[in-house]
């Protein structure tokens, strides 16, 4: 697999937001040229991130999709489980492998003898690798499986939070109820968790929810009413025996049949004998003594006692009729007792109605025997044992009613609470048995576990590695494969390595003897740290044609003969690479570079090798992009060519943009720094007696064109040095075209010729 293109890059530096718009994608050879601060270094930092598959430290917000080739996209998201095999130069990779005031990092090279435990060092790295790669995928599924089961812990803390604390908002805890309450609360109701058992219907929700509320209630007074089976039983026996009791007399016949026509006439007796009168009062015939001595035989003493018995009996089973008791008002209760108080109430009335009927009838049979005392046929059912146990279930079911109510009123907040936590419970349960949280819990668990044996297996084996690797190295053999190969580049030998086995490392010697103790050159510098990555290319026999190789401006503080060593030597050890990318601000090392990839595709009469250009904004903040290079970058043999070129594009645009107006300051500076420097050789490295000395040879010093250009140079070019007022931007925008026609006039003005021959060659 190779390296597509950038598809995009995010927050990483000056890389704001480059998208792969403007660039052809990536070829096995790829050369970049971009201006120091343009974010080439940047750009290799990419690099470097897949080399080390991991994050930037330094961008750790970025973004960025690197294609592959026949591979899955690279992302921030994925970086660790890259398989390209990456090698990078730049500014990091020194950092990290060379301190000049002590030591190189050692090199490991295997001594070629030891075939066998060379291959078994091959087993275990491959053996590491797969672990180490199945380790660091099972560690992103544990972590995407950890961080659902945490968002699930937030969100059902949410959702608790929203349904308990509209319950009662002056509740603290569920005001402040979040995860952490969330998970210690499930920790200490676990196994209630795991069953159904805390779940409740949408009715009891509804009780408990009011018995949450935080409204107290007063107390209620009630006194109980309880009936007593034996009093029935008794007044039973009672009845029954009157109902069957007569009285001794000298019946008249049809008085006994005929109950109405009996009370009729006891009455008409009664009052006969208190008028003292036997004129009948309704007839008017005299009633005859004989008729009344029959008539008080009838109605004798007897007969009135047991009659006057009759009376009282039902003077008292008058008053064993069961009275409506006095209730409390349904709506002194707390509002989850009011369903269960109501039919307890329905209940007690129900139950108080049918014992009065009970009653009633044995009233009714009663005035029966009272209207007939001789009558003993009659009789009455006993009253009905499941109506006076239902009467004293309600009353119970009542007084235990009041009882709850009370006890709430005596301990409200206790009882409140037991409520919530209730409440608490089925939520959290419902949230847990829809997730499977338990399940999910335990499998992070488990799988944790598991990887973190697989985590000291390849710890252990790391060290085996580690152990192995020490046998097979030949410090020795780097450090003489260093040295030949510094020389040659250098194109002497004073400088050397030595492996210190206390170290670790290379000591930098000068002489072979004399330590440098920081006492080098930025070119010595330089050569050592690109030899020594160019030898690191070869450790653990690692092959060049699998490699992706990225180097990053190999030519600080060179001279033109170390231009052309740096080339060399790189193009002799990175030319087999499987993809090669080169970044540079030096013209020189670019054209070199580029005539070589070039010929390759004119050789293989394909596009193996790309040209691109690194491009940063003036605006602020400043942002970079790549794109493909200009043709003023791909056929020129000077960056005067190609400064003279970008320009004269500039100048024949119709509209600019804003960054080509301070892109046409930048260019402007740099066209006349070198056509001047050329032309007034003696002013040369000074930028205004360059400029005086090109006034003083033109035909008008006086034209107010050229202090024009001296203004619009030093006010807008390197613009990150001055401050700028209100009207900058406007200014520039207005003056840059003809600004740049001018210079293009005054090039011509001093030397006709070379202004012709410029113009024949980028045109």
């Amino acid at each position: 697999m190779s390296i597509k293109n950038i598809q995009k890059l995010k927050q990483f530096g000056i890389f704001q937001n480059h998208t792969n718009t403007n660039a052809k994608d990536f070829g096995r050879y790829n050369l970049f040229y971009g201006w120091n601060g343009s974010g080439k270094s940047t750009l290799s930092a990419v690099f470097r991130c897949i080399e080390n598959k991991a994050n930037s430290e330094k961008f750790p917000s970025s973004e960025f999709t690197v294609s592959i080739d026949g591979g899955i996209p690279i992302t921030q998201a994925n970086i660790a489980e890259s398989e390209l095999n990456v090698y990078t130069f730049n500014h990091d990779f020194i950092e990290e492998n060379i301190s000049w005031n002590s030591i190189v990092k050692s090199i490991l090279l295997v001594d070629k003898e030891k075939i066998e435990e060379r291959e078994k060092l091959e087993e275990l790295k491959k053996a590491q690798k797969t672990d180490a790669e199945a380790f660091s995928k099972e560690s992103e599924e544990i972590r995407k499986l950890d961080g659902a089961v945490s968002k699930f812990e937030t969100d059902s803390a949410r959702h608790l939070k929203t349904s308990l604390q509209s319950i009662d908002t002056t509740d603290r805890y569920y005001l402040n109820y979040d995860k952490r309450k969330f998970e210690a609360f499930i920790s200490e109701n676990i196994e209630a968790t795991k069953t159904d058992a805390p779940l409740l219907d949408e009715e009891r929700i509804i009780e408990l929810t009011n018995a949450a509320k935080p409204d107290q209630k007063k107390p209620i007074s009630f006194a109980k009413q309880n009936i007593n089976q034996e009093t029935f039983t008794k007044a039973k026996e009672r009845l029954d025996h009157l109902l069957k009791t007569s009285v001794v007399s000298k019946t008249i016949q049809r008085l006994v049949e005929h109950g109405d026509i009996k009370t009729w006439v006891e009455a008409g007796l009664d009052l006969h004998k208190r008028h003292d009168t036997n004129q009948c009062e309704f007839c008017g015939n005299t009633v005859t003594e004989e008729r009344t001595k029959q008539l008080e035989a009838h109605f004798n003493d007897d007969y009135k006692a047991f009659q006057d018995r009759l009376v009282k009996a039902d003077s008292w089973l008058a008053s064993q009729y069961i009275q409506a008791s006095i209730l409390p008002a349904a709506g002194d209760f707390y509002e989850e007792l009011k369903k269960e108080y109501s039919e307890a109430c329905i209940a007690l009335e129900k139950a108080t109605a049918d014992l009065n009927e009970e009653i009633s009838t044995w009233h009714s049979t009663l005035k029966e025997k009272t209207a007939n005392p001789l009558e003993t046929g009659l009789t009455v059912e006993a009253i009905n044992a499941s109506l006076i146990k239902a009467f004293n279930d309600a009353m119970t079911a009542i007084s235990s009613i009041v009882g709850q109510h009370n006890h709430k009123s005596d301990n409200f907040k206790e009882e409140t609470d037991k409520a919530k936590k209730r409440l608490e419970l089925h939520y959290a349960t419902t949230e847990v048995k829809t997730f499977g949280y338990h399940d999910r819990k335990k499998e992070v668990v488990d799988r944790t576990a598991a990887n973190n044996t697989l985590k000291t297996t390849i710890t252990n084996r790391k060290t085996e590695i580690r152990t192995l690797k020490d046998s097979l190295s030949n410090e020795g053999l780097g450090a003489d494969q260093f040295n030949e190969s510094l020389h040659k580049f250098l194109g002497r030998s004073e400088l050397t390595l030595r492996f210190n086995p206390v170290k670790k490392g290379y000591e930098i010697l000068r002489n072979n003897s004399e330590s440098v103790d920081g006492n080098l050159s930025e070119g010595e510098k330089t050569a050592i740290a690109f030899v020594y990555f160019i030898t690191k290319l070869k450790e653990n026999n690692n092959n060049i044609e699998d490699t992706i190789v990225v180097v990053d401006d190999p030519i600080s503080s060179f001279d033109s003969n170390h231009l052309f060593h740096a080339y060399s030597f790189m193009k002799k050890n990175c030319e087999k690479a499987k993809q090669f990318f080169v970044l540079t601000h030096n013209f020189t090392f670019f054209k070199l570079v580029r005539d070589w990839i070039s010929r390759k595709n004119k050789r293989d009469n394909q596009n193996i090798a790309n040209f691109y250009v690194v491009k940063a904004s003036n605006e602020r903040p400043r942002a970079s992009t790549y794109t493909d290079a200009e043709p003023a970058l791909t056929l020129y043999n000077s960056e005067y060519h190609y400064i003279f070129s970008r320009l004269l594009s500039l100048k024949n645009q119709q509209a600019l943009e804003t960054d080509d107006h301070f892109l046409a300051a930048n260019l402007s500076r740099k066209l006349l720094e070198a056509f001047l420097s050329f032309k007034f050789p003696k002013n040369r490295g000074n930028f205004a007696n360059l400029f005086d000395a090109a006034v003083s040879a033109s035909a008008s010093p006086e034209d107010v064109g050229k202090e024009k250009i001296r203004k619009f140079i030093n006010e807008y070019s390197h613009n990150d040095l001055i401050e700028t007022n209100e009207d900058f931007v406007e200014n520039l925008i207005g003056e840059s075209v003809s600004v740049i026609t001018d210079i293009f006039e005054w090039i011509g003005e001093l030397d006709e010729k070379h202004h012709q021959e410029m113009m024949d060659v980028v045109t």
